[in-house]
């Protein structure tokens, strides 16, 4: 679904301080916000808390501490310096949202709306915060609640594509199928450009007056689909989106037009020697496989990786690049010629292992 890769696309990186700084301090702390805009995170790090040790008391040099912590996937110390924020600035701006990001990554959800619940009464105009609360409720499957989140987000801006797109997907885990296809329809007349609602909309097939005036099948509904990823991630389940990334290790929304980078992290099986006679009946090329993962972090789609080899699996890392340069690393396994074979797989993938997985495109987003 797509909550799992977008989430991650509203975190509030704070780049810009009203605090006065002595020389020194405003140095380092220039230094470690151009850290975070290189997305050198690990440096800006080392900046940051080189600043705190300076002046303990500088809440700047921890929120920016925690976003860069974030970015590593490192939530707890990421919520550690944003409580340290809220102690000295409780009212800032952002600052909750941020806390709703990490906890929705531990996947303590209740804990994330809590925090989301904070950010709305300080700033009730924050689409984001009703977007990310939506993702929320849907991971903990309170449907009615994350549709009225998500009517509220398009309240505010009508023309936020990944709510069009999340809505899709809530009416897609609640099977009506025709709900589901107006709001992806709405996100295509949003954004023409985005491939995520055109390739939802493609798996749903032709409308039923439409099948009835063609004669065709009822095609079988579509699979929940990582956002965004994220991502959907949010998004990684990239949750929450980042105001600057995926709710969202979310992930990912798909992009046809994406440049794609495929990196295999299986080894090669040797090449096999094949009769002439046999080779003539040449076997159809993949259509689809099971994603387990998406990450912004490709260290952490290193560690899902290896946790599938334990458990037997020949599992790979699909690397690909989306429009606005964010790439993402999708842990993958399987490869099917058909929907239905692939969905069969993905339960019992599921069930074996209790982890989420979703039927995807094969080699695309």
């Amino acid at each position: 679904m797509i909550r799992h890769s977008i989430i991650p696309v509203c975190l509030f990186v704070f780049f810009l301080s009203a605090t006065v700084f002595a020389s020194q301090e405003k140095q380092l702390f220039d230094t470690g916000v151009d850290h975070l805009k290189q997305q050198r995170y690990e440096a800006a790090i080392e900046v940051f808390t080189e600043l705190i040790e300076l002046n303990p008391d500088n809440p700047d040099a921890y929120k920016n501490r925690g976003v860069a912590y974030m970015k590593l996937s490192q939530y707890d110390l990421a919520i550690h310096d944003f409580e340290k924020t809220k102690q000295m600035m409780p009212d800032l701006k952002g600052l909750h949202s941020n806390l709703g990001v990490a906890w929705y990554y531990k996947g303590e959800y209740e804990k994330a709306i809590a925090n989301y619940n904070s950010e709305i009464e300080f700033s009730p105009g924050s689409h984001y915060a009703y977007f990310n609360r939506a993702i929320c409720w849907a991971e903990l499957k309170e449907y009615d609640k994350s549709l009225d989140d998500i009517a509220q987000t398009l309240t505010l801006v009508p023309d936020f594509y990944l709510a069009h797109c999340l809505k899709g997907d809530l009416y897609m885990d609640l099977e009506n199928i025709e709900a589901a296809r107006s709001a992806y329809e709405k996100a295509v007349e949003v954004d023409p450009e985005e491939a995520y609602a055109k390739a939802q909309l493609e798996k749903l097939g032709p409308a039923p007056e439409a099948r009835e005036t063609v004669g065709t099948d009822t095609p079988a509904p579509a699979e929940p689909t990582p956002p965004t990823g994220q991502g959907s991630e949010p998004t990684e389940a990239a949750p929450p989106a980042e105001q600057t990334p995926e709710p969202t290790e979310t992930p990912a929304p798909t992009e046809q037009t994406a440049e794609q980078a495929v990196t295999e992290s299986t080894a090669e099986a040797p090449e096999e020697k094949i009769e002439e006679k046999i080779s003539e009946n040449k076997t159809p090329d993949p259509e689809f496989e099971i994603q387990t993962g998406a990450f912004q972090v490709r260290k952490n789609a290193l560690d899902q990786l290896n946790k599938l080899h334990a458990l037997g699996y020949d599992a790979r890392i699909l690397e690909l690049t989306r429009a606005n340069k964010v790439t993402w690393y999708l842990v993958r396994i399987g490869t099917f010629v058909d929907h239905d074979s692939a969905v069969r797989d993905m339960a019992e993938f599921v069930e074996k292992t209790g982890m989420k997985a979703y039927v995807r495109p094969w080699n695309r987003f």
